[in-house]
């Protein structure tokens, strides 16, 4: 019968000993059961005893179902709850996907990836890929324009609780120019390219938003650092305005910086 009965005690002791879970911000977890809910503190039973846990290092709570909930005067009202920062929510979501437009001397699109090393620091890496055309008054296609550029950026967020931050890095780039000739010119069939190719440095200053889906708005300012050009505007027709549209076009290949918005999520 003792042997019975230990045997049923042993047996039971699983269920009414309800698992807790107490999640910390800095990644360790308290499990037990839990005594007291309070706007300050939480404090749970553990195997070495009563533990009390500070609410403003509790990332998360996990109860099981049928636990009786705490009495009125120790609930923690929602807005007293911890609430996950900036820096919580980049070591818990490292990687970021996304897109958008780049609105700069050529319009454009940016695809981006994002990763975050710490709760302040993300390394951003960008594909731009613009394009532009220039036609006359008959609608003809006389210059075209496309420039790639592949960068990356380490950015420090200024705050755990804010999504301002700074950046720095550099990338390469490569621009076509293609001017093709008028029938206004007489000779249709001229075609005329040159290439324009390097590395630049590249500044950063931005929002960033956080938690799955997110948005960022940043300013870009990047210069060549180094560059190839074989631009002769002397190999573009003296006609009409061609040489002056073809000077413009060629010099917003040169100009990198924009403004870059961006629409990804983090996982």
């Amino acid at each position: 019968m003792r042997f019975s009965g230990l045997f049923l005690a042993a047996c039971l002791l699983p269920v009414s000993a309800v698992a807790e879970t107490i999640y910390l911000k800095d990644g360790s977890t308290v499990t037990g059961k839990i005594k007291n809910i309070g706007a300050e503190a939480v404090v749970i039973g553990t195997s070495i005893g009563d533990v009390t846990v500070e609410s403003a290092k509790i990332s998360r709570v996990d109860r099981e179902t049928g636990v009786s909930s705490p009495a009125p005067g120790n609930a923690v009202r929602a807005e007293d709850a911890p609430r996950k920062s900036y820096s919580d929510w980049h070591i818990q979501q490292k990687h970021g996907l996304g897109f958008g437009p780049g609105l700069g001397s050529m319009p454009g699109i940016i695809l981006f990836y994002d990763h975050n090393l710490s709760g302040t620091s993300q390394l951003h890496t960008q594909l731009d890929v613009n394009a532009m055309t220039r036609v006359n008054v008959w609608d003809e296609k006389i210059i075209k324009t496309q420039r790639t550029m592949l960068l990356a950026t380490y950015r420090h967020f200024f705050s755990e609780h804010a999504g301002f931050y700074i950046g720095a890095g550099g990338g390469l780039a490569d621009s076509k120019f293609e001017y093709n000739g008028s029938s206004l010119s007489g000779s249709p069939n001229y075609r005329y390219s040159s290439t324009l190719s390097g590395t630049f440095l590249l500044a950063e200053a931005g929002w960033q938003g956080k938690e799955g889906y997110y948005f960022h708005v940043g300013l870009q300012p990047a210069a060549y650092v180094s560059s190839s050009d074989d631009y002769d505007v002397s190999k573009v027709p003296d006609v009409s305005n061609h040489r002056a549209v073809a000077n413009e076009e060629h010099d917003n290949l040169k100009q990198l910086g924009q403004i870059s918005l961006g629409f990804g999520w983090f996982f």
